[in-house]
């Protein structure tokens, strides 16, 4: 296994899941957030924990969005193909 194939497993078996993950995450956080805004509009100190918490929610889909970004900009800087499988059938060791 090279470097360039390494890199492409990581990326394809671990950042990928994760980053859909954590984005999910963040996407359902903020729309229970906003819900509770909704929900609380009547109370002024609940209402303003609630903004808060909406606005860590768009922070956090920002950071991920952002993340997502650079890793395609590195794949696309290194010239790394993603979309191909890694054979990890040469790699058996039993």
């Amino acid at each position: 296994m090279d470097f360039e194939e390494f890199i492409d497993f990581i990326i394809s078996s671990l950042i990928t899941p994760l980053f859909s993950l954590f984005l999910a995450a963040a996407v359902v956080f903020f729309l229970w957030n906003i819900m509770g805004v909704i929900q609380k509009s009547a109370q002024p100190e609940e209402l303003a924990k609630m903004k808060e918490k909406a606005i860590w929610g768009v922070v956090a889909i920002a950071v991920m969005v952002s993340m997502w970004g650079l890793v395609n900009f590195f794949t696309g800087s290194l010239k790394l193909d993603t979309a191909t499988p890694l054979d990890l059938q040469r790699f058996n060791t039993i």
